[in-house]
């Protein structure tokens, strides 16, 4: 008896570990960058070696405009927080965040260009034009998308075995 309650609870432990959250940084951001590697592997028509150098790159940039981004996000809490709290907020303070947020984004550009430029060894000159439009051209087949399934309604998805969430 005391075995079954053993393996039951050791069952029970296991499955109700906390799984990644949704949204950013949880099991969609893996979905979202494992389709991204995907077409632009297609898009730029990767060879193999080249995926191998790029990838690994692309990855430790990710993590950069990453940490910049939320950089961002906390210069911006900061003064959400002053406003919920009803405290004043000067012309100084909003000519200060201003200032930051101008340095963030020239950190951001500067890093986009380098990343660029240290891809010449990985990729062609037609590549890197095309790496470079890349993102205008994922933004728009995402939009396309979404138009195309907002266009399409409830009712047709569910025709297709698609449960509505």
């Amino acid at each position: 008896m005391s075995k079954i309650v053993i393996i039951f609870m050791s069952f029970s432990f296991i499955l109700c570990q906390p799984g990644k959250g949704r949204g950013p940084g949880g099991q969609y951001q893996n979905r979202m960058e494992t389709m991204m590697v995907w077409k632009l592997t297609d898009y730029l028509n990767l060879s193999e070696q080249q995926a191998e150098k790029l990838f690994p790159r692309m990855r430790r940039h990710r993590v950069r405009m990453g940490d910049l981004h939320a950089e961002e996000k906390d210069l911006f809490d900061s003064y959400l927080s002053k406003i919920k709290k009803e405290e004043k907020i000067s012309q100084s303070d909003v000519n200060a965040m201003l200032k930051k947020m101008e340095s963030l984004e020239q950190k951001k550009s500067t890093n986009r260009i380098d990343f660029i430029r240290s891809i010449k060894d990985i990729l062609d000159p037609e590549q890197q034009i095309m790496f470079m439009s890349f993102e205008p051209y994922m933004k728009q087949e995402a939009q396309k998308g979404m138009k195309e399934r907002y266009r399409k309604g409830p009712d047709r998805m569910m025709d297709k075995g698609k449960r509505r969430r």
